[in-house]
């Protein structure tokens, strides 16, 4: 069995692809999963995807070419690992605005994934989100979007060719859009509330009106939030869905 060098180098530089797009997706970003379970998850996935890769290796004739066509492999699997980390940013976004809404912000608990501190609220909907990204299926869209970049953009083809960076930016902003949308009704819940009670404060001047508000906000964000699980599922399955295909847009155009 002869084993040639190009094929040995096209391996290389799609285990980096590979590699780097598992070191940057949810789950397997942060802290909890090891460094060697990523790379392995990376390796497994190269093994399999190497034989149907394309390659143009003429940059590999000297040491720089391959620098940088291995930097280049890289930059693409980071790149579509943050748009698919992009749907999960929108989440914590959410879910900072409905901590503050309902005036749960300084219930801070420990995210293990990404080793930081959230608001109590921010951890559930990071949670939640994950559970329906592998419940729905969006897991499998992510794999083939993967798979098919090794068609749209072979290896050795250079990323700032498609100039996706336009394309990157408008996705950028559908954080804010997708996060503001989800956390709207609790928006209007507490400018409702807070309307209510300057009415009753004035009404009734002997009540303590920023203790009682203060629980009835807390009361009706914690009902509201149940309410509003079918609309956020929506918006978050619906946005995974889209960053799966956006990803391979990305190397595409």
């Amino acid at each position: 069995m002869i084993i040639e060098t190009e094929g040995i180098l096209v391996a290389i530089l799609v285990f980096l692809r590979t590699g780097a797009f598992f070191l940057g997706i949810p789950l397997f970003a942060g802290e909890m999963v090891p460094v060697r379970v990523r790379v392995g998850f990376g390796l497994m996935l190269a093994l399999m995807l190497n034989q149907y890769a394309p390659a143009d290796l003429e940059l590999a004739t000297h040491y720089l070419g391959l620098i940088l066509l291995a930097m280049n492999e890289v930059c693409i699997g980071l790149m579509m690992a943050l748009v698919i980390r992009l749907v999960f940013f929108a989440i914590q976004f959410a879910g900072h605005v409905i901590s503050y809404e309902i005036g749960l912000m300084a219930s801070n608990s420990v995210n293990p994934l990404l080793g930081s501190s959230d608001s109590t609220i921010t951890s559930l909907l990071y949670y939640f989100g994950l559970l329906l990204f592998f419940v729905t299926g969006i897991h499998y869209d992510v794999l083939t979007a993967l798979a098919g970049s090794l068609q749209a953009m072979p290896v050795g083809e250079f990323l700032m060719s498609t100039n996706p960076v336009e394309e990157f930016v408008r996705m950028t902003t559908q954080v804010f859009i997708i996060g503001t949308l989800m956390s709207a009704p609790f928006i209007a819940m507490n400018f409702l509330v807070n309307i209510a009670f300057a009415v009753l404060g004035k009404a009734v001047p002997k009540m303590n009106v920023f203790i009682t508000s203060f629980a009835v906000r807390i009361l009706c964000g914690l009902l509201l939030l149940v309410s509003c699980a079918l609309l956020i599922t929506s918006y978050i399955v619906e946005t995974g869905r889209q960053s799966a295909g956006s990803a391979l847009l990305l190397v595409s155009q």
